[in-house]
């Protein structure tokens, strides 16, 4: 067989099994590409939870949250979040966050800071360099 041919058969073979690997049964997987270029391997991660929230001035943000691989660290050191949330916000913005740390609630942040997303309960905040402006009083709205 053509060399070439070999290893361009190995190279799909790879590929095949790279891909099946980034699926598992039970939820929605996909790469997570917001974390630090210089960071270890991509990682994948599950869906955990969706939410619609509803804010001041008929604007509405979805999130989908997903759990990432657990980091063990030794007694004492602060927690590796490995989470990260999607969020569609109604201006047509779309943002892949990942997690950060957060004394109270789920903190999802981009790279330099300029844009939060804050979850707790059935509330969330928007931060945008730093201000609570366009997304405010966002709120999952009670079934009744």
């Amino acid at each position: 067989m053509n060399k070439k041919i070999y290893l361009a058969l190995i190279f799909i073979l790879a590929a095949v099994v790279y891909a099946a690997g980034l699926r598992r049964p039970g939820g929605d997987v996909y790469e997570n590409k917001a974390f630090s270029p210089d960071a270890e391997p991509v990682q994948t991660v599950s869906l955990i939870a969706e939410a619609s929230y509803s804010c001041d001035g008929d604007k509405t943000i979805k999130a989908s949250f997903y759990k990432g691989e657990t980091i063990e660290v030794k007694p004492g050191e602060p927690p590796v979040p490995t989470g990260s949330v999607k969020i569609v916000l109604s201006d047509g913005r779309n943002y892949d966050l990942p997690q950060t740390i957060s004394a109270n609630g789920g903190r999802y942040a981009n790279a330099d800071e300029s844009f939060v997303f804050w979850s707790k309960g059935d509330a969330a905040i928007v931060l945008e360099n730093g201000v609570e402006k366009d997304y405010t009083g966002c709120v999952v709205p009670s079934k009744q």
